[in-house]
């Protein structure tokens, strides 16, 4: 039997325990009655408070009311740039600096007042095809909505108050009369008929650029930022301190987090028209460009590209050149629609391709990419390509070897090549990828591709088979048809299409054709694999795959309703 001594140590300890909890209990109630918003914390005063981070480019990792790892993230670095005490937790303090700042961003931009309470603005939580054009239209002009779904969630509003940001109006979130009449007139300025670019996000970059890494990528990266004006250190490769001090300077002039890391958003503008070029720099200024009518010193292994006075010096290139630079000059052509290849190799594809640039934009064409050449076509006064430069030029050839890597081949197509009558439409179903196509197919399989709105079929072998089917052109021809049918040019826009499948059937799917990460065949104009979408449930997308997928899906959706009238939930 326990001593009275012993249960008086229990009583006590018990006493003491449940002093302390009740302590703590206090403490909470009084952090919360003193509007602190920490870890764990939700509702409505976390809602605002990821909103105001967001606004003033420290992103929560979702608005959501949910206080997460991601909000604390953002107060943390929040706090940091603004030299306040750095526990992660909105206190007083925080909650004070973040509202001042807001108010005096709200003071300098343009007022909006009515974007709140207009019904016809786009907020955050809107859905539908106005959401859908709008997060299109960022993301061509370089601010990536991270994903074109037709839902108006985080990566939309990151966007569109980037977008606020970079056009000095006030950034809100909101998608009202001022912002998207703005959005308009710029997209409308950059689409291929206004001479300008209407597929700029595609640069082919798979990863955030950080400190310590290396590749051809970097490389690209410090070309471009050379050119504008950012970088001055060697092109070698390494993203060190100074392409991270160069990156930071573009984002803060970009009106972009200044962070230098290079992500998809900072990858887009920087090779999107509308990059700023630094202050007093010859390289990107708007509306800038060579007035001159040839590259004059073509002959020499560099000129001067300023259309400002400053100098900038690009190294004369022809055929025979190889390596980044050539690499920056195909990209640049090809994110203007010039039938090129993105190899680092100037063949004679790429002479020919700088041949109608110059038609195009008033120079010497002499398939030279010499000073004005390359002024000219990292400004933002670039004329795009029209429809006969989009395909490609009488010589054929992409680059030194033909093969390619842009996804374009040579296009040197035989008349009616690829055309077809294609499968009746009473015939093609509505097949569930993992419940019917999935378990009857696998890799190194043939799928045959018809593509009814243009009647050119091609075919594709089964690369990996995951939430959806990537698939690589089995030949050169195979690739030249299906750029063909997606309007001779690189697109993440998804195309529905007729798929026959190994056994025979015919179904309904959607589909892009940018090439990206791997593939397997050698010589088929197209460096990596692209991704064919088939029929899933809504739900599991939603949950597994919710931004590219939904889309695809939407757009199978709505194909099948065009053709049988059935609404699939």
């Amino acid at each position: 039997m326990p001593s009275k001594h012993y249960l008086i140590i229990r009583q006590a300890s018990a006493f003491f325990l449940a002093m302390a909890l009740f302590g703590l209990t206090i403490v909470s109630a009084q952090a919360k009655a003193a509007g602190t918003l920490e870890f764990g914390s939700r509702g409505p005063d976390v809602l605002a408070l990821q909103k105001d981070l967001l606004s003033l480019g420290f992103d929560p990792s979702g608005v959501d009311g949910k206080f997460g790892r991601g909000t604390e993230n953002a107060v943390i670095a929040y706090q940091n740039s603004n030299n306040l005490k750095v526990d992660g937790k909105a206190g007083a303090a925080t909650l004070v600096a973040l509202k001042a700042a807001i108010a005096a961003q709200n003071t300098a931009a343009v007022p909006a007042a009515t974007d709140s309470t207009n019904p016809n603005t786009l907020k955050y939580g809107d859905q539908g095809p106005r959401v859908t054009d709008m997060q299109t239209k960022l993301s061509q002009l370089g601010y990536p909505t991270n994903g074109i779904d037709g839902r108006f969630g985080a990566g939309t509003q990151r966007a569109v108050i980037a977008f606020q940001k970079a056009n000095k109006m006030k950034a809100d979130g909101l998608a009202g009369a001022q912002t998207l009449s703005v959005l308009d007139k710029l997209f409308n300025q950059a689409s291929p008929a206004a001479g300008g670019s209407a597929n700029v996000g595609s640069t082919g970059f798979t990863r955030t650029l950080r400190k310590g890494v290396t590749g051809a990528d970097v490389k690209e990266a410090q070309v471009r930022l050379k050119a504008l004006g950012y970088y001055t250190g060697s092109v070698d490769g390494v993203y060190g301190t100074g392409s991270m001090a160069a990156v930071a300077a573009f984002q803060k002039r970009n009106s972009l987090t200044a962070d230098g890391l290079a992500g998809s958003q900072t990858i887009a503008r920087l090779f999107s028209p509308l990059a700023q070029a630094a202050s007093g720099s010859g390289g990107e200024p708007a509306g800038g460009g060579s007035s001159n009518n040839a590259d004059s010193g073509s002959g020499s292994s560099a000129g001067t590209g300023s259309s400002t006075g400053a100098s900038i010096t690009y190294i004369t290139l022809r055929v025979g050149s190889t390596g980044i630079e050539v690499r920056s000059l195909q990209q640049a052509l090809k994110n203007l629609n010039y039938n090129v290849t993105v190899d680092g190799s100037y063949g004679n594809g790429t002479r020919d391709a700088v041949i109608a640039f110059q038609k195009r934009n008033g120079l010497g064409a002499d398939g030279v990419a010499g000073a004005a050449t390359q002024t000219r076509l990292f400004s933002s006064s670039a004329q795009a390509a029209g429809p006969a430069e989009s395909a490609e030029p009488a010589s054929g050839g992409t680059g030194s070897n033909g093969s390619g890597n842009g996804g374009s081949g040579d296009n040197s197509l035989p008349a009616g090549a690829g055309q077809a009558e294609g499968p009746p439409m009473s015939s093609v179903r509505l097949l569930h990828w993992f419940n019917e196509i999935r378990p009857s197919v696998h890799v190194g399989q043939t799928l045959i591709i018809y593509d009814p709105a243009t009647k050119l079929q091609w075919e594709l072998k089964l690369y990996s088979l995951g939430r959806h089917a990537d698939s690589e052109p089995k030949t050169l021809t195979d690739t030249q048809i299906m750029f063909k049918a997606f309007g001779y040019k690189n697109t993440w826009t998804p195309k529905p299409v007729y798929v026959k499948l190994p056994n025979g059937a015919w179904t309904l799917a959607a589909m892009h054709n940018v090439p990206h990460l791997s593939g397997t065949i050698q010589n088929n104009g197209f460096n990596g694999h692209l991704c064919v979408h088939f029929f899933r449930d809504m739900d599991e997308c939603r949950l597994s795959d919710p931004n590219y997928g939904v889309q695809n899906q939407e757009i199978i959706r709505r194909k099948w309703k065009a053709m049988t009238g059935e609404t699939v939930p």
